[in-house]
């Protein structure tokens, strides 16, 4: 036996239920357990591993073991080598597990009774302080892993951004998962997430789905190298690596909910449905919640994607669906942020038939457009914080877009202001876009027929929209809301036109960054010293010296064979940061001038 052989046999009598889900996941564990089961142990030993037949493949288990590989397509830790572990751990005895480090004892521990004084000592009552909960940094060690995995992530990340999307390899989702995989052995979590939707948006691509949003997935690669980057430079704490479990929060006293509306997804990494809820009483804080049902499917082929049984939370029988036409009171119900637990421990204590035709919604309904606009002023980053009982007075017209595949309604309020509803067209939203398509023509032949449409709100280049979750024909409230502008809004159309202006310019900006990760960093830029001469001549020296250097950067590496793709993705980080910051000062004033009606349009200086 080889001493290759000899570590290789410690890793497995060592390796607990903990190490093996981190080399793959709980679901692949689970699976691998199963097929585990009476499966022989003919194994051979070699120089290198071992070497065992396991499920029809080949698995050469190897020293560390997430190095192990299979015979099958998968270029990760599959349930083939997880399940050979297994059977091997039935093999080798426990005692060749490497001995536990012993624990050093801290000096002050080492006191013994004699040395403590008998006598109780005087002293005043010690003064009540507040102590900030002390921050846990991790070992060198374990930092030293986290940093090398962020530096092996940030490469995949880099070689996207040199190749560009349409040269990027079909395997790449794979390794990006694998990356995901080595995240998730070092305890990295909210690494493991981002890098896990940077591949299933890159399946999008890859697999040419509707899905696929190139401005999205820009933003998201560098929001991703932005976390690697701290993770790679800062000094650690446990909190920096994320929650792999979303920690849930126990309210005090009975939860009301009014369901509200459902909608289901399907976007590449999770498959299922959205439930959303009133809080009536506001017992969370919040004014919305929601319930997911969904499944991950990162590791299943689309085409023989199978549908997992609906949950039945609560301890109820049946699913979630058959419920929502009934108010539930919840007891012992867990929040977290605007995510409600499905877990057993909560109890449903009582249901009865519920009518949205309420004052309790009502009162959250928005006929006034501008109100919406200056709402989101403010709003969190969650959906709910964006989510809006609307009720147009007028639908102007609708389309359907082929070039962006979204369906388009444009709606009016009580004083003529007009937005868009768009619902991007994919299976799982026909049935509802052909429903409204039915709703926008019945407004268009008859002017007095109204509908209250729940959706969550977004201003994206200065306009308002919405995208739809449920509408309803049956919410009629009694009176219009008698909405008043903010005064500090009441000037806003004074400085449309610049902000106009300047949004234009940070959607070029973004455009052209979204056509250097498409193209890749070997290809040209268009108009690149006009977009410079653009931001200096609306006076924005900073945005202009950011963007001088973004432009710069891919030029150098056009022209070079030693480019850093790595400084290209923080040079565009710091001026995507800068535009998100301009643009929330701006959206709100030029979204509150893009709804107003054309005559009053037309009619500002």
């Amino acid at each position: 036996m080889t001493d290759a052989v000899k570590e290789i046999r410690k890793l497995i009598a060592f390796a607990d239920e903990d190490t093996l889900i981190g080399l793959a996941n709980k679901g692949t564990y689970k699976r691998a357990c199963k097929d585990a089961e009476g499966a022989p142990a003919d194994f051979t030993e070699n120089d290198d591993g071992i070497v065992i037949p396991f499920g029809g493949e080949t698995v050469t288990i190897k020293s560390p073991l997430d190095k192990s590989i299979c015979t099958c397509p998968s270029r990760a830790v599959c349930r083939h080598i997880v399940g050979a572990i297994v059977v091997m751990k039935g093999v080798i005895p426990a005692d060749e597990a490497p001995a536990d480090e012993p624990e050093q004892t801290a000096p002050e521990a080492e006191k013994t009774a004699e040395d403590t004084s008998t006598e109780p000592e005087e002293s005043p009552a010690p003064e009540s302080v507040i102590t900030q909960p002390e921050e846990v940094y991790l070992s060198e060690k374990d930092t030293q892993k986290v940093r090398s995995c962020a530096q092996l992530c940030r490469g995949l990340l880099a070689e996207i951004l040199a190749d560009g999307l349409v040269r990027t390899p079909a395997d790449m989702p794979a390794r990006i998962e694998a990356a995901a995989v080595k995240c998730h052995s070092v305890k990295a979590a909210a690494a493991e997430k981002k890098m896990r939707e940077i591949g299933g948006r890159l399946s999008d691509h890859i697999e040419r789905r509707a899905a696929f949003d190139l401005s999205a997935f820009t933003e998201r690669l560098l929001k991703c190298d932005e976390l690697l980057k701290e993770l790679e430079e800062k000094n650690l704490t446990e909190d920096d690596l994320g929650e792999f479990k979303r920690k849930y929060t126990t309210l005090d006293g009975d939860l009301s909910l009014t369901p509200i509306g459902a909608r289901d997804v399907d976007i590449g990494d999770y498959v299922g449905e959205i439930y959303y809820f009133l809080d009536e009483k506001r017992t969370s804080g919040r004014t919305f919640l929601t319930v997911s049902d969904l499944r991950p499917v990162f590791y299943e082929n689309e085409k023989k994607r199978r549908r997992a049984p609906s949950v039945c939370p609560w301890d109820l029988a049946v699913p979630l669906k058959s419920f929502m036409k009934n108010s539930l009171v919840l007891h012992n119900a867990k929040v977290s942020d605007d995510k409600l637990s499905t877990s057993s421990e909560t109890r449903v204590m009582s249901q009865s038939k519920v009518s949205l035709n309420s004052p309790a919604v009502y009162e959250l309904i928005k006929d006034d457009f501008r109100e919406i606009a200056i709402a989101l002023a403010d709003a969190g980053s969650l959906e709910t914080d964006r989510l809006f009982f609307v009720r147009p007075t007028v639908c102007r017209s609708q389309r359907y877009d082929k070039y962006t595949q979204q369906f388009i309604m444009e709606i009016e309020d009580v004083n003529g202001c007009r937005i868009n509803i768009k619902a991007k067209y994919r299976a799982e939203t026909k049935a509802f876009i052909e429903t409204l398509e039915k709703i926008g023509k019945r407004m268009l032949a008859d002017k007095d027929t109204c509908f209250t449409v729940l959706a969550v709100a977004n201003i994206e280049n200065g306009e308002l929209t919405l995208f739809p979750i449920e509408i309803y024909d049956f919410i009629v409230p009694f009176e219009c809301s008698g909405y008043k502008l903010p005064e500090k809004y009441q000037d806003a159309e004074a400085y449309a036109g610049y902000a106009e202006t300047l949004l234009n310019l940070f959607a070029k900006l973004r455009d052209m960054m979204s056509s250097i990760v498409h193209c890749g960093l070997r290809s040209e830029i268009r108009d690149e010293e006009k977009l410079v001469k653009f931001a200096n001549n609306c006076g924005m020296k900073g945005l202009a010296e950011l963007a001088g250097k973004v432009m710069e950067g891919a030029s150098a590496f056009r022209h070079s064979t030693g480019g850093d793709g790595r400084e290209m993705l923080e040079s565009m980080e710091k001026l995507t940061a800068y535009i998100r910051t301009g643009e929330q000062k701006l959206q709100t004033i030029s979204a509150l001038s893009q709804m107003q009606p054309d005559e009053i349009r037309d009619e500002e200086p």
